[in-house]
């Protein structure tokens, strides 16, 4: 074999007249009858190889074994093809190899999927076979914009003096959302490891050991149920720093995208390629700053796509107490929601049918039903219209702000939730249908001022609606909540607090130092200013019913750590794969990473997760037991 020149993809006009070599995959062969051409690929492009019986017979020959995907070298001089032969859907195209040598490194068998951009295949087969899967001109673009995404976001973080560290895979279990994967230790019979979900405690323990400024590009696991956009390992930029404001770790994150969206835009190697970030032009910072409440309000989602923003929800509860339709007014009488969204111009898109089942679907989501009414020049029409005078079906079009000719699409429900939930999908939908959500238009927002907690009402029982390591709004505010319930002697945090006169209201209006950045309706990164004091952490704690003992033995080692002078810190963690989903109009998560599982979480190509040795279990002192059908 000699050795390789140039990758195939590099050739251009000014190399005409050189010799070179070349090595890669014979991706298509033409054999015209004493003229063959091998078009051969690699990782860089294709390059048309030329052969004919004019220059050496004996080396045509030698190409007749030559088969699809088979490993190929050749040497030969670089030429201008005739014009009638160049091509632009190649960057190759102006020119081929004369070749002059020719050699087959190997053979292959016919492939089980087909080496070609457009493979339209079952997802498990290639999955299977991903080794030839990744072979497409695709996948590859993939990794290389993978890998520049990585190094772009290593340029601006070195650059702002942090620096790179690696934290533990074997983990202890902690509670942030997930099921963890667990490893057993053989050294500790009947004690295990668990994966990480994430580095978020070792990423405060750097802090708190002074180092300042730290990021990773973090390997996380999560056992979780498989969706398009989850994997049970991923990969995050896990960024954290020392004595920030919110601002700060916002204003350092924006320079993080915009480095990404350039080391992308500016990358010859994806200029082949037609994905949104590449059409998506410059990003302008600052970035929007919208508030949760604004966003739950607008759109029903702390994630709204923007891309559509002037279709905004309208909140009729107001209105729906004072109403005549007692579906409506009971709803909003019991503290719930009514919310309702315009869809302008729309009133005749839709058929009697697909209006049945838009309220099908709400039902499927936990809704007693999704209203419809038409907006006419003489007030509303619909199946509920004879229910609400027309004082009030006027009062109803101008808190839509409504015109002849739109549909109005209206949900109520006692549970907020249910509602959001209804909504959003309906908005979805609606922009969906009105051509509003351009495929490569980026809009990008921060979201804001979240609640500290969640409630759930069956067993009065608070969450952290982010995590509990995250800082309060307003510390003096938890402080006097949790001196509430310490003491009390109900049985649950919010028990004791509501008798030491807390009201409700107070504790679900507190905001924490959250941020997530969202884009086209996806959250691409989130992050927050953590607790860096040992009292203000035992008082969320209190209030999210961990004891004293429960936080030593899950949390020791944090809050000793805090005890030790912790610096003020914050940071923020981005999913490598669900950014570069959404910059490359991908929609599913698997498509972005090398070796992904399949949607059961299996690893199809390796054949795992499989049975280990007996002996192995008995050093580990596990023992199993067959599967519960």
């Amino acid at each position: 074999m000699r050795t390789r020149t140039h990758r195939c993809g590099e050739l251009r006009k000014q190399h005409v007249g050189q010799s070179v070599t070349v090595c890669g995959w014979v991706d298509v062969k033409r054999d015209r009858g004493g003229v063959v051409f091998i078009l051969l690929r690699d990782v860089s492009g294709k390059v048309q190889l030329t052969f004919s019986d004019e220059r050496d017979r004996a080396l045509v020959e030698q190409t007749r074994d030559a088969r699809h995907e088979y490993v190929v070298s050749a040497t030969g001089k670089v030429a201008l093809r005739d014009d009638a032969n160049r091509t632009d859907k190649l960057t190759t195209g102006e020119v081929e190899i004369i070749v002059e040598h020719f050699e087959v490194l190997n053979t292959a068998v016919t492939p089980a999927i087909e080496v070609r951009d457009d493979l339209k295949c079952d997802p498990e087969l290639r999955l299977k076979h991903r080794f030839i899967d990744l072979r497409r001109r695709p996948m590859q673009a993939m990794l290389q914009a993978r890998a520049a995404l990585i190094a772009a976001a290593r340029r601006v973080l070195d650059a702002e003096s942090f620096i790179e560290i690696e934290t533990p895979i074997l983990y202890k279990r902690t509670p942030e959302g997930a099921r963890d994967f667990i490893v057993p230790s053989r050294a500790h019979q009947g004690q295990f490891y668990a994966l990480p979900q994430s580095p978020q405690l070792f990423k405060q323990l750097c802090m708190i050991a002074g180092l300042d400024r730290y990021y990773q590009i973090a390997r996380c696991f999560r056992d979780e149920d498989k969706r398009a956009d989850r994997q049970p390992e991923f990969t995050q930029i896990d960024i954290e720093m020392s004595f920030p404001t919110r601002d700060d770790v916002m204003e350092l994150f924006e320079k993080v995208v915009v480095g990404i969206f350039e080391g992308l835009q500016s990358d010859p190697r994806l200029r082949d390629q037609d994905w949104p970030v590449l059409k998506a032009g410059k990003l302008q910072t600052p970035f929007e700053r919208m508030d949760y409440e604004t966003a739950m309000r607008d759109y029903s989602i702390d994630r709204p796509d923007l891309r559509s923003r002037e279709l905004r929800l309208t909140d009729l509860s107001g209105w729906a107490k004072g109403c005549s339709f007692n579906a409506f007014k009971g709803a909003a009488e019991k503290g719930g929601l009514v919310k309702g969204l315009r869809c302008p111009g729309m009133a005749e898109a839709f058929s009697t049918g697909q209006l049945k089942n838009l309220e099908r679907d709400a039902k499927g989501m936990g809704a007693t039903g999704l209203a419809n009414l038409k907006v006419t020049a003489a007030g509303l029409e619909g199946g509920i219209a004879k229910f609400i005078p027309e004082a009030e079906q006027k009062a109803m079009i101008a808190a839509f702000n409504a015109q002849p000719g739109d549909l109005l699409l209206i949900c109520a429900h006692e549970k907020e939730k249910i509602v959001h939930a209804v909504m959003h999908n309906m908005r979805i939908m609606v922009a969906d249908k009105l051509g509003l959500n351009d495929p490569n238009t980026m809009a990008i927002a921060w979201v804001i001022n979240f609640p500290l907690f969640e409630y759930r009402e069956e067993d009065q029982k608070l969450f952290a609606s982010h995590h509990p390591f995250t800082l309060p709004q307003d510390v003096a505010g938890v402080a006097n909540m949790a001196r509430a319930s310490r003491a009390g002697n109900a049985g649950s945090p919010m028990a004791r607090m509501l008798d030491g006169g807390v009201k409700l209201d107070d504790i679900l209006a507190l905001r924490n130092n959250q941020y997530d950045l969202v884009c086209n309706g996806v959250e691409i990164a989130g992050g927050s200013i953590r607790m860096h004091r040992t009292d203000w952490q035992a008082d969320v704690f209190e209030l999210i019913g961990i004891t004293k003992e429960e936080a030593e033995k899950k949390f020791g080692f944090l809050m000793s750590a805090l005890a030790h002078g912790a610096p003020p810190h914050g940071g923020i963690a981005s999913g490598v794969d669900r950014l570069l989903m959404l910059l490359l109009g991908l929609d599913n998560i698997a498509d972005v990473i090398a070796f992904p599982k399949s949607a059961t979480g299996r690893d199809l190509m390796i054949d795992t997760p499989n049975e280990v040795e007996p002996a192995l279990l008995k050093e580990l002192a596990i023992e199993t037991r067959p599967p519960v059908k």
